[in-house]
């Protein structure tokens, strides 16, 4: 016996195997589900604070409506609470058929061929279910695209 617990659960060549070994690293970042209930909320939370924050800067026009398009990716980290790294194409449009295509101030980038006000930008977020905020929201990062960065901030 090489002294490995049978138990572990190593996949051998796997994505499985790789998430296994870098979630016993304490802090360690692997890449999410984007399938994951609380991965899905936690996109959900982060697109409700933008339009927040957007709206509370004044610089989200009485016309204009969030733009979004695919999560292009998310990652994770355990810390105190599961914090999301989620890389998103999203943007801010006054086009008006996007704006009549819109629900509650958000608009598909699948119904809104506005595609030039759409970038890619990363945002973080942890989630804390237990705590009476159960969402803190850290950085955003303009990435590519127009500069959205100062909405948020």
């Amino acid at each position: 016996s090489s002294g490995i617990n049978a138990e572990w659960p190593l996949r051998p060549g796997g994505a499985q195997e790789k998430r296994d070994v870098i979630i016993g690293l304490p802090g360690g970042i692997y890449d999410g589900d984007l399938t994951s209930p609380e991965a899905q909320e936690a996109v959900k939370q982060v697109l409700v604070e933008f339009k927040n924050r957007a709206s509370a800067s004044g610089q989200l026009a009485s016309g204009d409506v969030i733009l979004v398009g695919d999560v292009v990716e998310v990652k994770e980290q355990v810390v105190a609470g599961q914090k999301y790294i989620i890389t998103i194409n999203l943007g801010v449009t006054s086009n008006a058929e996007c704006s009549a295509a819109a629900e509650d101030g958000f608009v598909s980038s699948t119904v809104c061929s506005n595609t030039e006000d759409l970038g890619q930008h990363i945002i973080e977020v942890v989630s804390q279910p237990w705590m009476e905020t159960k969402y803190i929201f850290g950085e955003f990062q303009d990435v590519s695209g127009p500069a959205l960065a100062s909405y948020w901030n």
